[in-house]
């Protein structure tokens, strides 16, 4: 079932018909890679019974149209936080930045900034205290600046939000109150937060679909650029049960299948001797000539997309990606699409306990 078809390179005249005729195609090019074209075939909503089979299955679920006005209702926010992008990108500091969005901020105190050199991707990480000086509720909090791509062709940007030692994997063990107070510094610096956290139908279908209190946490907003987007990964995680990426400005491209699809897929196009093959080189990363398979083969590009796995979201769409375990996860790639960088927000999704989320948090369960 196509959410979208995929056009080869070479499909420039019926690309060029397509257009006259009022449709939006779109090239899917990412950091030199030419992978054809997308066209959006099928924005229908899918019933709640097929989203939890969808979910269930560890399979993206595409909600087209979820966030409906909200984006629009916020759109002022959105466009401070694509012109502060426009800067940063230009060598502008991340934080003057958080400076100017916190300054009037009750709760929250700069506690200092760093930058990781031995990671060419890292520009600048800042740190904020919460609660009281003298006995804070919580404390390395952090948003951290960063490209997308270890290469100079791609400008996308990201900020991520988190507390603690990253290379320790603190996040993982963080309390849900250390979690809450890294949520409320996302959501205070960047208002536009609220087009996803208030949206009831989205919250409804996660309702649903995780059927236990839950939060949005490990917050990144994406900016992603002409031409960037990050290559197949996965999100399976200790604790995280999926991903909510929601895009509130422009568009992107995502190819996203659960890995057990993907596996069988890659056998089928020569990528490995077996699915079970398939299986342990998706494990383990390291197969050069499986990694060009899945991110700059155009043919393989069409063989997902005839398989379902080609979307392309637009203002007020988001896309759920279940973690159920190392095996059971919907792995994705992204590509910026369009002649502008784009504004998306994507959170994980934990469990809930009964400390989180503090009361201000429109995102109660």
């Amino acid at each position: 079932m196509y959410r979208a078809r995929h056009l080869a390179p070479a499909a420039s005249e019926l690309v060029a018909a397509l257009r006259r005729r009022g449709r939006s195609v779109w090239p899917l090019r990412r950091r030199g890679a030419v992978l054809g074209f997308a066209v959006e075939v099928d924005r229908a909503p899918r019933p709640a019974a097929q989203l939890k089979a969808t979910w269930d299955a560890a399979e993206p679920v595409f909600l087209p149209g979820v966030l409906g006005s909200r984006p629009t209702r916020f759109a002022a926010a959105i466009e401070q936080s694509l012109r502060m992008f426009d800067r940063l990108r230009r060598g502008g500091g991340l934080l003057p930045e958080l400076e100017r969005r916190l300054a009037d901020d009750p709760d929250l105190r700069y506690a200092g900034s760093t930058v990781d050199r031995s990671d060419p991707r890292e520009i600048e990480r800042v740190f904020v205290d919460a609660g009281p000086e003298d006995q804070p509720l919580a404390t390395d909090l952090w948003a951290m600046l960063a490209w997308i791509a270890n290469d100079e062709s791609d400008r996308s940007l990201r900020i991520r939000f988190s507390a603690g030692k990253d290379r320790l994997e603190d996040w993982m063990q963080s309390t849900d109150l250390t979690a809450g107070w890294v949520d409320q510094f996302a959501s205070r610096a960047f208002p536009e937060c609220e087009a996803i956290l208030g949206c009831a139908a989205l919250r409804t279908t996660l309702d649903a679909l995780l059927q236990r209190p839950h939060r949005l946490s490990e917050r990144i907003l994406y900016n992603n650029a002409p031409g960037g987007g990050a290559v197949f990964h996965h999100d399976a995680e200790p604790g995280q049960l999926g991903v909510c990426f929601s895009q509130l400005q422009g568009h992107t491209a995502w190819l996203s299948i659960g890995k057990r699809r993907l596996a069988r897929l890659v056998h089928r196009c020569g990528g490995a001797a077996s699915v079970r093959a398939a299986m342990a080189a998706l494990d383990q990363n390291d197969d050069e000539a499986l990694w060009r398979l899945m991110n700059r083969d155009a043919p393989f590009t069409a063989q997902l997309a005839a398989h379902g796995a080609l979307f392309v979201l637009q203002a007020g769409d988001s896309i759920l990606l279940p973690s159920h375990g190392i095996d059971d996860v919907a792995w994705h790639s992204v590509l910026a699409l369009g002649s502008k960088p784009s504004l998306a927000h994507s959170y994980g999704l934990f469990a809930a306990a009964d400390d989180y989320p503090l009361a201000a948090d429109p995102w109660r369960q």
